[in-house]
Order: C-alpha cells, then sequence, then structure tokens
C-alpha cells in the first residue's frame, strides 16, 4: 500500500478564487479522484494548503474524507507576499485540528521572485516555530534555494529538533546528507523518474537517502511520472505507484518493501495517521 505524503487535492479541479466550500462539490469532484486511488493501492494522502482559502479548504477536504486523506496548513512562500496577519492567525487556529498531522507547505523559492527572499525566511521560520509548538512535523518546499535552505535549517535546529519533509526533493545528496543529518526525512516526486541528464542529481540522491527517512508523494496535480509524462496533463494521487516503482527498481527493491517502507515513515512523521 502507498502513502502519497504530498497531493494539493484542491487544485485537481478548476475553482474560482471566490468560490464557496460547497461539500457536496468537494464530494462530487474528490469521489472519483480518490476512489481510483484506492484501487491503486494508496492508503494515505496530505493535502497541504498553499494559502488561508486552500487551508482550509484542505482540512474540509479531510473531514470528507477520513482515514484517507489529512490536511497540512500554511503559507506557501510564493503566497506569503499576499498574507495578511490575520491569514496567519487562522493557520495557527487551525493548526491543531484534528485533520491536520503537518505545518506547511512553507519554504524558500528562489525561482520565482513573488516574495522578497528575507520575507520569504522570516515566513518560513515562522512555520518552523509553529510546528514546534503544536508538536506537528513542517513540510518544507525548497527551489533553487538549496544553500540559504541549509543555513535556514541548521540555524534553526539550535532552537530544537527538526522533524519534518524535504517535499519534491530536487537537491543533489551532498545537500541531501546535509539536510537528513539535521534531523529531516526526504520525500522524492515524479520528477525523480525523468531521464533528462541534469536531473541524474534527484534519482542519486533517491538511491542514497536511508530507507527510514524516504517517503514518496505525487505532488498532485504537478509532476507527472514517468511512463506517462507527455501524455496526461495531471497527476493524480493514483500516480505515486509509478514513482514508488522506480524508486525500488534503482534501490534494488521489491516494489512491496519500498512501499511498506515509505508507508511506515509517512505513519511515524504524521504521527500515526493510520493507526
Amino acid at each position: 500500500m502507498w502513502f502519497d505524503t504530498h497531493a494539493h487535492l484542491f487544485l485537481v479541479w478548476e475553482s474560482g478564487e471566490d468560490e464557496p466550500l460547497r461539500p457536496e462539490d468537494i464530494r462530487s469532484k474528490l469521489t472519483p479522484v480518490l476512489e481510483l486511488a484506492q484501487k491503486d493501492g494508496v492508503e494515505g494522502i496530505v493535502c497541504p494548503g498553499i494559502d488561508r482559502r486552500t487551508s482550509e479548504l484542505a482540512i474540509a477536504i479531510a473531514e470528507l474524507f477520513p482515514g484517507l486523506v489529512w490536511a497540512a496548513v500554511g503559507i506557501h512562500p510564493n503566497s506569503a507576499s499576499q498574507a495578511t496577519t490575520r491569514d496567519w492567525e487562522k493557520i495557527c487556529e487551525w493548526a491543531t485540528h484534528p485533520a491536520v498531522v503537518a505545518i506547511g507547505e512553507t519554504g524558500l523559492d528562489w525561482f520565482r521572485d513573488y516574495t522578497p527572499r528575507e520575507a520569504q525566511i522570516t515566513w518560513f521560520l515562522r512555520h518552523l516555530e509553529l510546528s514546534w509548538q503544536v508538536g506537528k512535523a513542517v513540510i518544507v518546499h525548497c527551489r533553487d534555494a538549496e544553500e540559504d535552505m541549509t543555513l535556514a535549517l541548521r540555524e534553526a535546529k539550535r532552537s530544537g529538533d527538526l522533524v519534518g519533509v524535504m517535499h519534491a526533493c530536487a537537491a543533489p545528496w551532498k545537500t541531501v546528507a546535509q539536510w537528513l543529518d539535521l534531523g529531516m526525512f526526504v520525500s522524492f516526486a515524479g520528477s525523480v523518474t525523468y531521464s533528462n541528464k541534469k536531473l541524474q542529481h534527484i534519482r542519486e540522491a533517491a538511491q542514497y537517502v536511508p530507507l527510514d527517512r524516504l517517503l514518496i508523494e505525487t505532488d498532485s496535480p504537478f509532476l507527472v511520472p514517468e511512463p506517462l509524462r507527455g501524455r496526461e496533463k495531471i497527476c493524480f494521487p493514483s500516480h505515486v505507484g509509478l514513482t514508488g516503482t522506480f524508486i525500488a527498481q534503482i534501490r534494488g527493491l521489491s516494489v512491496a518493501e519500498l512501499a511498506e517502507a515509505t508507508s511506515q515513515n509517512a505513519n511515524r512523521i504524521f504521527r500515526s495517521v493510520k493507526s
């Protein structure tokens, strides 16, 4: 059985910015998606918010599909420039919700310039503090910011143990090893399956991460894995097994062994959500 540790289920369908949160609409849109995921062996999904609205939506989805979907609440670095004090107050309020198993998605994104870098760092540290306060893992986004991310994590480590996930890892092993030393888990998405030579470092890192710190995800609806890449526009939670199978192959493990290990890791970091 597979555990998809990162799927933005609220992006799987088209929805307007001001669309009301109607449970019946969410259920009708997601039921076929989640039924297919379960048919393909998915036993758990974490749905992370990227701002106030989607964090609330992630909780609503988790409440509609208990035992299968859990939520994470946070402000994505690319959303931080638009976030308000009230938005953060709501994130802090929702952080203790029983359906919420993690804080995030947060982190650093130097690829885009939607939010000034200093503001991104401030927001990231704010999320780390919240994760400590509520005793839940943090889900970390890092894009083209590996050096500064390592510095930020190392500085944060001085204040307490780090419990979190480096999601959709795209960093070289040398950097990933430092994140592991700081206590982080590492998750790989469909990009690990891509054959591009410039992405070889992702596959190398996926081979070296200790099995007890390894996670997998879809980052749905993004990063469609091979062999579906180019043929399908949306990555669904049902595709997580393709990524898991690929990693099992490059590590010389059986698919069952990889699935069991990564699912156990997900349950451990998210505090036994399947118990």
